[in-house]
């Protein structure tokens, strides 16, 4: 697949709500949601507590390029997120939609996947300036502010 088809194939797979997260829904992921930190994503575990992969993939974006070093910092990226409602039209199910979004205090965009060892835990990752979705969730975040 050329670079050209895989940008327009993740800015599809990865579309924004018309509409933030409702209080009741923000309210179940605040009970129900949790932050599991991804090996994919680290290049030093800090106190995440994980070993990153032996052979890493390129492709994917590190929390380490962020200055995330710690799994509190993330966490509270997660809860940010959280609060401030922006998600996925796509749902994993059970109330718990597939990303949410955060823009923090940098300017930085992070997104949040659903999927890890348990129900109702996410990773998250920086999303690249480049990522056609980078300016989409910042406008976004901008204006349900």
């Amino acid at each position: 697949m050329g670079k050209k088809a895989h940008q327009i194939r993740r800015a599809t797979e990865r579309t924004l709500r018309s509409t933030r997260l409702t209080e009741t829904e923000r309210e179940h992921l605040r009970v129900h949601a949790s932050y599991e930190g991804s090996p994919s994503h680290k290049r030093n575990p800090g106190d995440f507590g994980l070993t990153p992969p032996a052979a890493p993939r390129s492709d994917k974006t590190l929390c380490d390029l962020a200055e995330i070093f710690e799994k509190a910092v993330a966490s509270d990226l997660l809860r940010r997120a959280i609060d401030g409602g922006l998600a996925s039209e796509a749902e994993a199910g059970g109330g718990f939609p597939k990303q949410l979004w955060v823009v923090d205090g940098n300017g930085q965009v992070f997104e949040a996947m659903y999927g890890g060892s348990q129900t109702g835990r996410y990773h998250g990752y920086p999303i690249r300036r480049a990522d056609p979705l980078f300016d989409e969730v910042v406008e976004a975040w901008n204006q349900r502010r």
